[in-house]
């Protein structure tokens, strides 16, 4: 099987998704999407020296460099989109197999369904899966196997986190529509939080952050490192309550450094994490992506209540248990047989 894969030339979650499924895979070709030209990110195209790679020539690909692309593959997967409305159709014409691991919320086929399909739909994660499988599994195959997370790539964290640090994390990310990480319930925590800890909230558009706490355990770190793996080191724990869900690369990445992750009990959430860990959460709106979203908001008492236990008690077995949820569930070793059988049929 000759395989291609597109992957993004900046260091977003797209790009660390992609680049980690080509590590994985090692693809006969990759086309490099040069995201700078509707984003604005610094590009790293030097990840993927040594592998065969044509590069977008602005962004999106034109029909040209699909086709080149295209040309002795049997195979093609992407992440989210495929940079060109036309490619699915371009890549059915030359016979070539389609795989989309998709993100519910963009998912163009919901809006557009006289869109073609991939042949295959990849969930990341089972959030709304059961929906997806009922409304496509008549015109492709619809199947759920996570992106991998690298433990060795998160190995300096995860041995940076064996010993207690007396530090939360939270990763506001580039803040989302309705607050998706949930970091507005972060500062409401901390008013009935009473544990003494530092909590870090890194940040890529402060702007963004509506109410910030006077409290003095409170970080703000918008440093915005390139490395993912960077954000990881020194910590105990990950407190994200998301207020919708769908794959959630920081939950993954967390886990594998080691860190137990305290997040709404709401899906794919509460189909990863054990009970414990999830703080009992309400819808309080809804938002419209490519479909209309609930839109869930955690116990804020609950939540401080969750952490403080944690910050008194002995982290260490905890620590391990994150670890080991994140081999079995996202490490390339559980994974990749699962992806090559899938590529392969």
């Amino acid at each position: 099987m000759r395989l291609g894969i597109i992957a993004r030339s900046d260091k977003t979650g797209l790009g660390n998704q992609t680049h980690e499924l080509v590590k994985m895979l090692s693809p006969d070709k990759i086309l490099l999407i040069n995201s700078f030209y509707f984003n604005r990110n610094k590009q790293f195209p030097q990840t993927y020296n040594g592998y065969n790679v044509k590069e977008t020539s602005r962004g999106f690909a034109n029909e040209q460099e699909v086709r080149e692309f295209l040309k002795d593959l049997d195979a093609v997967l992407s992440c989210e989109t495929f940079y060109n409305r036309n490619f699915v159709k371009i890549a059915k014409e030359l016979g070539v197999k389609t795989f989309l691991q998709y993100n519910f919320e963009f998912l163009d086929n919901l809006r557009n369904e006289d869109w073609p399909l991939p042949d295959v739909l990849i969930a990341p994660s089972l959030w709304n899966f059961d929906f997806v499988l009922k409304k496509f599994k008549d015109k492709c195959d619809v199947v759920h196997l996570p992106p991998p997370t690298s433990p060795e790539k998160f190995k300096l964290a995860r041995e940076s986190n064996l010993t207690d640090h007396n530090r939360i994390l939270h990763v506001a990310g580039k803040i989302a529509d309705s607050d998706r990480n949930g970091t507005n319930t972060i500062m409401q925590m901390l008013a009935y939080s009473k544990a003494d800890y530092e909590l870090v909230i890194t940040v890529q558009n402060p702007d963004r952050l509506k109410k910030i706490s006077g409290d003095s355990r409170l970080k703000i770190d918008d440093s915005n490192p390139n490395n993912s793996e960077d954000l990881y080191i020194n910590f105990d724990a990950m407190v994200l309550p998301r207020r919708y869900a769908g794959l959630c690369l920081p939950m993954n990445e967390s886990l594998i450094s080691g860190l137990p992750v305290f997040m709404t009990d709401i899906s794919p959430n509460n189909t990863v994490l054990p009970r414990e860990w999830l703080v009992r959460s309400k819808q309080i709106s809804r938002i419209k992506t490519r479909t209309t979203l609930p839109v869930y908001e955690g116990d804020p008492a609950a939540l401080a209540k969750m952490v403080d236990l944690f910050v008194k008690k002995d982290k260490q077995e905890v620590k391990q248990k994150a670890f080991e949820i994140g081999c079995t569930n996202f490490s390339p070793d559980s994974l990749k047989d699962k992806y090559i059988e899938l590529l392969q049929k």
